[in-house]
């Protein structure tokens, strides 16, 4: 109820204003940079004085309309400045290329403005991809960088139109930000930037002009939410079959928290920030969420798996007079139930907000209650249902379900972070690509699955190979 109420009282608004001249500044940075590459101080100092003048005649009309971006505004201003000056031509031409995104920014309205609302659009991202197309046609790869690092931060804003049309344009999209800044900064794959740019542009334009109904709206909550609910179902199903009721409160007390904190972190979106400065924040959350949860239902599918062994769940059931789910695990749930929600619950938020205006407040908030809706039918069937399961089924279902959300969490918590440049965008063309499982291109998301895979190998087959040996025994003691 938390979200339709920031939903309906604070609406994100959308400027319209004329495009700002910002012609007179662009001017003065290619020159710039040519000096600068030269190693021409003197003239690169002379060329940047028309960027320089237009901050100037500028800098208060920027204020007006965002604070935030005059200050980047400035701050990039004052580096090339001092970079030339000091003879540092890296750090100028670096400072030169993050203003001219800057510029193309203010005058494309693709930043957050002082009430905290940006006007951008499907559409002018589409757009702005076809500008980093023409900056990779000139071969002008440090401002294509840039595009693409202002590409990155921007697709929080628009990716709520996407998810809601096809979870596989969206997926596909997740992919292809991290092989585009792959790709631009290395001189051996920089040709194929292109066309990648131009995929990211075919699956984008389908949905441009796309109009959205509750059906849309409903979508969001249960897609994203169908992997969290399995996880929380699952540990709740465990603690009503291990007979300890207090488990059960730690996993929703868990489950609460984590959409508590998805609520408060997206009113707070809606109301001081806006999603697109908010973007590496998410970006951050959804990968170290992602891997922390990831490692701790590794652990989870392997002590399930265990369990699923009869005479040793009757054992340990036998040896536990009062629970038979210790204090540290009930804990551990807990986390995972909160991670796992937090996780989904945030993005599931802010996409909802990003639907704002698209549709009537009714039809929104009919979206939503429906898709929530129908989580809590599946979520009590799964619970009612698993309860009759015979065990060993059940454990050994439960741990499936748990390692294949293990193994997608690690490989979309790792790209995830490769999105907010915490690990390098380094991918390899002969490596397997499989966005729907969480399957990218990458040894540093793709690695750790393997690793997965192989611990499961090894142990269904040491289990395998104990269960064999067992059988062999009591069948010599009955020979015997």
């Amino acid at each position: 109820m938390l979200l339709i109420f920031v939903i309906v009282l604070f609406p994100k608004g959308v400027m319209a204003a004329e495009k700002p001249d910002i012609s007179e500044a662009e001017k003065a940075v290619k020159p710039t940079m040519v000096a600068l590459d030269k190693a021409d101080f003197d003239q690169a100092r002379v060329a940047f004085q028309g960027g320089k003048l237009w901050w100037t005649r500028n800098k208060q009309d920027v204020k007006g309309k965002s604070y935030d971006l005059a200050q980047q505004m400035d701050r990039q201003v004052a580096v090339v400045s001092l970079g030339i000056l000091n003879g540092e031509a890296k750090t100028a031409t670096d400072g030169l290329q993050v203003f001219q995104g800057l510029l193309r920014d203010y005058r494309d309205g693709t930043y957050t403005d002082n009430d905290g609302n940006t006007k951008i659009t499907l559409a002018s991202y589409i757009k702005k991809l076809g500008e980093t197309r023409q900056l990779v046609e000139n071969k002008d790869w440090g401002a294509a960088d840039q595009q693409v690092q202002d590409l990155q931060k921007q697709w929080l804003s628009v990716e709520g139109d996407v998810v809601s049309q096809s979870q596989v344009a969206y997926d596909n999209m997740e992919r292809d930000l991290m092989l585009l800044a792959a790709y631009v900064q290395d001189p051996t794959k920089q040709e194929r930037t292109a066309d990648v740019l131009d995929g990211m542009e075919d699956t984008l334009k389908p949905f441009a002009n796309v109009t959205y109904t509750w059906f849309d709206a409903a979508l969001i909550p249960f897609r994203e939410g169908l992997e969290a609910l399995l996880i929380v179902a699952t540990l709740l199903t465990f603690a009503k079959r291990a007979k300890t009721p207090n488990a059960r409160k730690w996993i929703v007390g868990g489950t609460a928290a984590g959409l508590m904190v998805s609520l408060v972190l997206g009113l707070i979106v809606a109301v001081w920030l806006s999603t697109l400065a908010f973007g590496k924040n998410n970006t951050l959350i959804n990968g170290w969420t992602g891997v922390i949860a990831s490692l701790m239902m590794l652990y989870v599918s392997y002590w399930l798996h265990s369990n699923s062994d009869m005479a040793k769940w009757n054992n340990y059931m036998a040896t536990k007079s009062d629970q038979a789910i210790s204090n540290g695990k009930m804990i551990s749930f807990a986390v995972l139930a909160f991670l796992a929600i937090m996780r989904e619950g945030l993005e599931t938020v802010i996409f909802l907000i990003g639907m704002v205006g698209r549709m009537s407040t009714a039809e929104l908030i009919t979206g939503i209650l429906v898709g929530l809706g129908v989580l809590c039918i599946i979520a009590v069937v799964m619970l009612k249902f698993s309860v009759h399961l015979p065990l060993k089924p059940f454990f050994m279902i439960s741990s499936a379900i748990v390692f294949y959300l293990c193994f997608k969490f690690m490989g979309s918590g790792i790209h995830s972070l490769q999105l907010a440049g915490v690990i390098p965008a380094t991918v390899q063309d002969y490596l397997p690509s499989i966005p729907a499982l969480s399957i990218y291109p990458s040894w540093y998301s793709l690695l750790p699955q393997l690793i997965f895979v192989l611990v499961a190998v090894v142990i269904l087959v040491r289990s395998a190979l104990k269960k064999r040996a067992m059988k062999q025994l009591v069948d010599k003691g009955v020979n015997g």
